[in-house]
């Protein structure tokens, strides 16, 4: 699959982009910290399925890995606001996680052969030109910390029913022939 099947911006134009080069990280790495202006956090709610981003940024340090790849150490923070599941009033979610990410050549990525049935392989993440979008594996870490179901706190779900609450016993399919029966033999 290519980005344009799994709906990701092309290199260095997502909404919160931020490329760096291989050649400009030293030996000794390189320090970033970078942050999403008005702009990119309203553009990132469509993107999230939020109503609101606020106060996203990253701080990472990249190192030079192996003959032509970058490895990113860092943290992405933000906070979201989606509708609680119970109430639907707004509520805000913080969001605050460490990553560990590798980059390489497309050509070296495109060698990595992953078996079917490992779901804890780690393909890294593929370079353009000698370049890595720092911003967009960061939106990409944030965007799974975003709640599927987010509830406040305090909200609870009363209104249900358990089934020990339920004082019928639903109709015995066998009712239904049994009825069939009784009006075949009145015929």
């Amino acid at each position: 699959m290519d980005d344009e099947t799994l709906n990701l911006p092309a290199f260095g134009a997502g909404e919160f982009s931020y490329v760096v080069r291989a050649e400009d990280v030293p030996p000794n790495g390189l320090r970033v910290k970078f942050a999403a202006d008005a702009a990119a956090c309203d553009s990132l709610c469509a993107r999230l399925l939020v109503d609101a981003v606020k106060d996203l940024s990253v701080t990472a340090h990249i190192v030079p890995f192996g003959k032509r790849g970058l490895m990113a150490n860092g943290r992405v923070e933000g906070s979201v606001q989606q509708q609680c599941g119970v109430t639907l009033q707004p509520i805000w979610t913080s969001i605050a996680i460490d990553f560990t990410n590798e980059f390489q050549p497309a050509d070296v990525v495109a060698q990595f052969v992953v078996p079917e049935d490992d779901f804890e392989a780690e393909v890294p993440d593929a370079m353009d030109d000698g370049a890595a979008d720092l911003g967009e594996v960061a939106t990409q870490i944030f965007a799974m910390e975003v709640p599927a179901y987010p509830r406040a706190p305090e909200a609870q779900f009363d209104d249900h029913i358990d089934a020990d609450d339920i004082d019928e016993k639903p109709p015995s399919p066998f009712a239904a022939l049994a009825a069939l029966k009784t009006e075949s033999d009145e015929t």
